[in-house]
């Protein structure tokens, strides 16, 4: 019989472990002021005076009602800022001492749980008692554009933003392991990529250095040699799926090529609001799931997360007629959502996350009613594609803590299984990690894809 210590060696080597429960957060954020690129921010305000309003002509996205009242703006910057402003190790720490209880506000008794979400030493959620939960921080790529920078007087080299970055965020996983060796987090961090602003011979290095392939999950407490698990890619700072410059395509088919072929999972910006780099328009045309329709149809097997459900909150995104009946259903209005389900009933590798939207009571009222009235095959399907993510700590623009996003969520109508499969079973199977298989697609003749 092997020895205990034999046992405990190899036990990483499985996939995962049947006999640990776990939660996820897919979608998160972790950066300091170090890593965004502001030159490619004020760029975006080369956009007409027409782009510019109808970008900033949006319902419910920051400015609501409740924000505007006294000073509940000012303090939600402050509280996003005061996040920024860590080392990201420390916010690390931040988002578990939160569920933890270890921070007090006015308003707790309107959302908090009775218990701390973390106590015990387990991670407790409705009917779920989890033993550790999967953290999947995103790194956006802020590398500079060279071409941007000519056009400004104190002109500079570009520069490579994305190496400085992960190794920042690798350095701030081990400042938690080290500083909460009890602590219930473990990090499956994606990379950012924008290939069009780096060399083939650039990105096939970065892919090599970074990209762990073995779907199966690390020591607890560890940080791997190769700690990042998939790929983030954020349209709105320029990035079009399917590019018409042809050396451009080419690293983008060498960058879908390797994901396809190593199940190496996608998780791409999806709501036509965030931190554009270009014009309104072209950040929209880039963003819209439509335009990934290409993509995978030449990548089939590609693993794709849309993030945010493409959650559209302009007026004009508002305002057309398809998007009016399905107000009237109570029904997700964005034209994007419906583009999602279409590629999900499709393709086999299509998921979705609720990050950001989720600060919403009312968008999971609308996207349960929307899956309750589908067919048996088609509310599973899509129930089996729906990733949780809190899109912290961008979030708190919106909600006051991490607790209170968890919380929203807590308190939706989902039932207890279905919060189950969308924190646990769902991301394992994003991931590659759990050995699960796509819901069956229903027969092509049984389906009403949506119009």
């Amino acid at each position: 019989m092997a020895s205990v210590k034999t046992m405990m060696e190899n036990a990483p080597r499985l996939a995962y472990n049947r006999y640990v429960r776990y939660f996820s957060d897919c979608h998160f954020h972790v950066m300091t002021m170090d890593e965004p690129n502001f030159a490619s921010f004020f760029n975006s305000f080369r956009d007409s005076p027409a782009g510019i309003l109808s970008a900033n002509a949006a319902l419910d996205y920051i400015i609501t009602p409740q924000s505007m009242k006294g000073e509940n703006m000012l303090n939600a910057l402050l509280n996003t800022l005061s996040t920024f402003s860590r080392p990201i190790g420390e916010t690390l720490m931040v988002m578990e001492d939160d569920l933890e209880g270890a921070y007090s506000s006015e308003r707790k008794h309107e959302y908090a749980p009775l218990l701390p979400y973390i106590h015990g030493g387990k991670f407790h959620f409705r009917s779920l008692e989890a033993d550790r939960i999967i953290m999947i921080p995103l790194l956006m790529d802020f590398s500079q554009d060279q071409a941007v920078l000519d056009t400004i007087y104190y002109r500079s080299i570009a520069e490579d933003r994305i190496n400085a970055y992960a190794e920042a965020t690798v350095n701030g996983m081990r400042d938690y392991y080290s500083r909460h060796p009890d602590g219930l987090f473990e990090f499956y961090p994606f990379i950012g990529i924008d290939p069009r602003l780096h060399s083939m011979s650039f990105l096939e290095k970065l892919l090599d250095r970074w990209i762990n392939t073995s779907h199966r999950m690390h020591r607890p407490h560890t940080v791997p040699s190769k700690p990042f698990y998939g790929i983030k890619l954020y349209p709105p700072l320029g990035f079009c799926p399917w590019p018409d410059d042809g050396e451009t395509l080419e690293k983008h088919r060498y960058l879908y090529g390797f994901c396809e072929k190593h199940r190496v999972p996608i998780i791409t910006h999806c709501d036509d609001q965030g931190f554009r780099g270009v014009s309104a328009q072209e950040a929209w045309a880039y963003t819209d799931p439509a335009a990934w329709r290409t993509v995978l149809e030449n990548y089939p097997d590609l693993i794709i997360d849309f993030a945010h459900f493409g959650k559209q909150y302009t007026i004009a995104a508002k305002s057309n007629v398809q998007s009016i009946a399905q107000r009237i259903r109570r029904y997700p209005d964005s034209q994007w959502f419906l583009s999602i389900i279409a590629l999900m009933m499709e393709f086999d590798g299509v998921y979705s996350d609720v990050s950001f939207s989720g600060c919403s009571p009312e968008f999971y009222a609308q996207l349960l009613n929307y899956i309750r009235d589908r067919k048996e095959c088609e509310r599973e399907r899509i129930l089996s594609r729906i990733l949780f993510g809190s899109d912290f700590s961008v979030n708190l623009l919106k909600v006051e803590s991490y607790t209170e996003f968890l919380s929203i969520f807590d308190r939706s109508g989902f039932t207890d299984e279905e919060i189950e499969m969308i924190g646990e079973r769902n991301a394992l199977a994003f991931l590659s990690f759990s050995g699960e298989t796509a819901t069956p697609l229903c027969r092509r003749d049984s389906i009403k894809l949506p119009e």
